[in-house]
């Protein structure tokens, strides 16, 4: 039985859904320890299955990695305040960013709800009318842009998942 294309869409079976993520997962991590061992990078992931247990993976290690990722935010942030074993100023630094960071998913979600309602109100007139009218180029003209846009709203969705697993990070 061969490789066989799929719908991206949630997989709606429980059960179906936990194998697909199990299969999924160890894919996500072979190609992460693929990358780390290719071009010699630390990277760290986590992945909350669908039932809420958390996997995770790191090279060379997560601890390591995610210790990385905080000191170079605390290196970035501005270091004025003396930390003499207390920890309030980065306590705060980190709760000022993920406030920024809920900031910046609130925004993507109001731009995301923009673009859809432009893309209802704009738009080609012939896309108006019923689909049964269209000539068989207007059709394929007509998927192409739904092509389109299921390609933004994925490129969104993914900067959405990147910027929740920054929050999940600094909440670390």
């Amino acid at each position: 039985m061969g490789r066989r294309k799929i719908k991206m869409e949630m997989v709606q079976d429980m059960n179906t859904r936990q194998v697909t993520f199990s299969k999924r997962r160890t894919g996500l991590f072979k190609k992460a320890s693929e990358l780390a061992t290719l071009c010699n990078a630390e990277l760290g992931i986590v992945v909350f299955s669908p039932g809420g247990k958390p996997f995770s993976y790191g090279k060379p290690n997560l601890d390591s990695v995610a210790e990385r990722f905080m000191r170079e935010y605390d290196d970035s942030d501005s270091g004025d305040e003396e930390e003499s074993g207390n920890n309030r100023p980065k306590l705060k630094r980190m709760s000022e960013r993920l406030d920024l960071l809920n900031q910046e998913i609130e925004a993507e979600k109001n731009q995301g709800e923009t673009d859809q309602e432009k893309l209802e109100s704009a738009g080609d007139e012939r896309f108006k009318n019923s689909i049964e009218t269209l000539t068989l180029d207007e059709l394929n003209e007509y998927k192409d842009k739904l092509q389109t846009v299921h390609g933004r709203i994925e490129c969104q969705v993914n900067h959405m998942q990147a910027s929740s697993c920054l929050m999940l990070l600094s909440r670390k």
